[in-house]
Order: structure tokens, then sequence, then C-alpha cells
């Protein structure tokens, strides 16, 4: 994926956070720092991609600090701390996050519960891309291990989730979050795409990971759910979300910035038809006089016939990343 510089990657003792330390390490990374709260789970995971490393006969140099994305200082102190021992910081994943449920709905959502889920999806991540963002834009370019060519001063990618661009019932909190997170990431790029900084989003569909699987009645909800809203018909693993986000860290998407992937089986795709399907409903068609190419008329509408959307029924479950 031409990634031969330094990462550093938040949440990264579980879920998607591990899967792109891994992956990083695979594909060529000399470095990788890993931020989380859990300090065994982190060092479960360095051992890990010791291991990894090992069998593949690459070395990648990791350190793992335990790090509050939504301690302003700690953050601030742990990031200067990694660019010294590297020397300079060119992939960032904002990876750490939690998701917490309103039971009754927005009306009722503890307001404890909201500040948490913002102060770690949204308030962290600013925390981290401010921090490292100061360092990337003192650095220079590195230069792409495929041709040599320079690319970008440094690359931040940040998660997001389908729930960043749809909504979900009794999920206030962790949608707004994961729609303002796409919000940061859109006007950070402006600020510094001139500067040679590139800024994106990742939004993970259904994914199969602790925070997902850990309650069995979510497991089976998602299950259910990813049956009829998902036309891969299937969860996501962490190691497919993490493919492409170290595709937007690398070479291979220096001229992409500023965007949100949507790595979802397709969701979003779904959903928007459905969409669609709700503001132009059903109707019994008429064919239009001497129409050649076989098209239906609704009123002052038309469609063509193959462009029909698909509408598939709607159960509310929770959506986690």
């Amino acid at each position: 994926m031409d990634v031969p510089g330094f990462a550093l990657i938040t949440g990264a003792a579980s879920g998607i956070g591990k899967a792109c330390a891994l992956t990083f390490a695979r594909d060529g990374a000399a470095g990788i720092a890993l931020f989380d709260l859990n300090e065994e789970a982190l060092a479960a995971v360095e051992q890990e991609i010791d291991e990894q490393q090992t069998k593949i006969g690459r070395s990648c140099q990791v350190l793992t600090l335990t790090v509050n994305v939504a301690a302003e200082e700690e953050v601030e102190k742990a990031v200067l701390a990694v660019a010294e021992q590297f020397g300079r910081l060119d992939y960032v994943v904002n990876a750490a996050g939690i998701a917490i449920k309103h039971q009754g709905g927005t009306a009722f959502a503890d307001t404890a519960a909201w500040q948490k889920t913002l102060d770690i999806n949204l308030t962290g991540t600013f925390f981290v891309l401010r921090a490292t963002a100061k360092i990337m834009l003192k650095q220079e370019p590195i230069l792409s291990s495929i041709d040599g060519r320079p690319l970008q001063r440094g690359s931040i990618i940040n998660c997001s989730s389908i729930q960043g661009v749809v909504g979900v019932p009794l999920s206030a909190a962790y949608t707004a979050s994961k729609h303002a997170v796409i919000g940061l990431t859109r006007t950070a790029l402006e600020d510094y795409a001139k500067d040679g900084l590139r800024i994106n989003a990742i939004c993970p569909g259904y994914t199969e990971t602790p925070m997902t699987t850990k309650s069995p009645l979510i497991l089976q909800a998602m299950v259910e759910r990813v049956a009829t809203a998902v036309p891969m018909q299937r969860m996501g693993q962490p190691h497919e979300i993490a493919d492409g986000v170290v595709y937007l860290a690398g070479g291979r998407s220096s001229f992409v910035t500023g965007t949100a992937l949507s790595v979802d089986g397709g969701y979003t795709q779904r959903a928007a038809n459905e969409t669609i399907h709700h503001i132009i409903p059903e109707r019994a068609p008429t064919t239009c006089a001497g129409d050649k190419r076989g098209r239906t008329a609704f009123g002052n509408e038309t469609v063509i016939p193959d462009m029909k959307p698909t509408s598939t029924p709607q159960t509310m479950i929770p959506v986690l990343d």
C-alpha cells in the first residue's frame, strides 16, 4: 500500500484500531505508535505484531502508550513523545471511539452519556488531529516506496461511521459525533491541502468487533439487519476496514483528500435508494404514448424501468463500529 513511514493509531488495543496496526506493520510501515487506555491489551497487540513480522521477515518498531484521547494534555505530551522517538509522523488513524444507546430516544438521552460520547469520538479526534498536524506541517513530504516521488507531508484518517451519513434511532450522541467527524475532516482539509496534508474519513458499516459482538442481543439484531440492509449480506471484518484505512494513508491515494470512504458492503447505497423510494412513492405507471424507450410516467415524473429503486424492510437495531 506504499506506507513506508511512521504511523500513530488511537483505539489500537482492539477492533478496527488493532487491525490497522497489524495492517500497517504488514504493509511496510517503519514504526507504529499505539494509543489506548487498556495497557494489557496494548501489550498483547504489540506481541501479535512482533509474531506477524517475524513470520514475514520484516521489522517494525512498535511503541505503546496509555492515552486518554479526551484528555488534551495527555494527547499533546504523547504525540510529542512519539514524534521525538520516530523523528516524524506520516500517518495518523483516529480509531478511538465509544457507542452509547439512548433508551427512549433523543428526548431521554442522558447528558453525561452525550458528553462522554462527544468527548471521545469528536473532541478526542480533534485533539489528536491538531497535535499531529502541527508536527506534519513542519516536515518534508515522505517519498513513495514504489517510485520515489514525493507524496504528502502527512495523512490523517478519521474514523466516522455509516452513522456519519445516515441517522439511526436511539443513537443521538453517536450519530451526532460521527457526522461531526466528517465535518471536521472536510474543514481541516481545506485548511491544509495546499500545504501537503491529506485528511480523509472512513465510514465503516456493520463490522464484527468486540464492541459490536459482546452483547448476544446486539449481535443477533445486527445479523437480522445485515440480512436485509446490506447488499453483501454479511458483516465486515476489521481487517477489511483496515485495508481501506491504509489505502487512504498511503501513496496509492496521493490525490485523495476530504473524502468519506464508505466500507460497508453497500449499506449506504441501499439506504440512499430507500430514501429515493420514499420521495417517489410507488404508483401504477402509465406508458408514455409514442415513447420507443419504454419509459413510464408518474404524473409529471418520468422513470426509466431499470432505474427503479429497491425497497427493503426496515428493522431498527443498534449500529456500532
